[in-house]
This record gives structure tokens, C-alpha cells and sequence, in this order.
């Protein structure tokens, strides 16, 4: 619990020294702040994450702080849960991370892992958990639509007013 919410604390505290390193306090680069983040959150996950390969493919995208603060905190709870759940025993496998969009301000936001995936009978909208019902807050004060695919991914999509990426 006390790793769970060192983790969101650290995820805006990021998103603060991206800021304080840039002249515009009012956006930023959310994939390097998310390759910082997703950096952080190996490191801090030690063992779990040993065998555990990470891909990211990340387009350059502005955001608006609000908007980078709730896409870090949706990353954080999707990839502790995968450290958590998706490679028990040790198990092997890889956590993709990417952020696509297009011109009309389009945006996708995909977590997914090769690991055991959900139970057949989880519905993860009506889970207990905190780190989901976060997602599921986050992406709705962004707007967002959050989809689910084959094994454990995650997608949420959103639009950025006034794209400029």
C-alpha cells in the first residue's frame, strides 16, 4: 500500500520538475515526461521487474498539465497492476507503453502486457480496486474513453483542444 502511493505521489511530483526544467509552465512533453516516469517505476518495482522487458512507442505530444498529470497516474496504476499481477512466479514477458495521435487531436494512450491476462470473468469497471477505478476517473475527467483488448491492454482515447502536435 505505502509502494502504491509513493508511486502517484512521485508520478505529479514528475510532472512538476518536467515544468520547473521548461519555460512554459502551462504544458509539456508528455513522452519524455512519460519515459521519466516509466523509467522511475522500473526502478522502483526492483525484482518484479527483472525479467520483464519494456517497449515504448511514444510519438511527441504537448499536453496541457492536467492533461499529462492524469495520463501519469493511469500509467502508474497500469503498470503496477501489470508488475503486480500480469508475471507471477517470475514469469517473463513485456510491458508496451504507447502514445499515438493525429492531426485533429486524436489521441490514444495503450498500456499491454503479454502476461497471464484477466479472468475470464473480471470485469474490471466494477473492480474494487483503487488503481482501476482511478483509471476510470482519470479518463473520465479527461473525456476519455477507455477500451480493453486481447490479454491485458488497456487503450484510453481523448481528444487535446487546440492540438498543436
Amino acid at each position: 500500500m505505502f509502494s502504491d502511493v509513493r508511486d502517484r505521489v512521485r508520478t505529479m511530483a514528475l510532472v512538476h520538475e518536467k515544468l520547473y526544467q521548461t519555460d512554459n509552465l502551462a504544458e509539456l512533453d508528455f513522452a519524455e515526461y512519460a519515459t521519466g516516469l516509466l523509467q522511475y517505476l522500473w526502478s522502483a518495482h526492483g525484482a518484479a521487474t527483472e525479467k520483464v522487458r519494456l517497449n515504448l512507442s511514444l510519438a511527441p505530444l504537448i499536453l496541457p498539465v492536467d492533461l499529462a498529470v492524469h495520463c501519469g497516474l493511469i500509467l502508474n496504476e497500469l503498470i503496477t497492476n501489470a508488475f503486480k499481477h500480469a508475471f507471477p512466479g517470475g514469469r517473463e514477458g513485456e510491458v508496451s507503453v504507447a502514445l499515438e495521435h493525429d492531426p485533429t487531436g486524436a489521441v490514444c494512450l495503450r498500456v499491454h502486457d503479454n502476461g497471464v491476462g484477466l479472468p475470464v470473468d473480471f470485469d474490471w469497471r466494477q473492480s474494487s480496486s483503487l488503481g482501476l477505478r482511478l483509471v476510470q476517473m482519470l479518463a473520465g475527467r479527461m473525456r476519455g474513453i477507455v477500451q480493453t483488448g486481447p490479454g491485458t491492454e488497456f487503450r484510453v482515447n481523448f481528444k487535446v483542444k487546440g492540438h498543436p502536435s
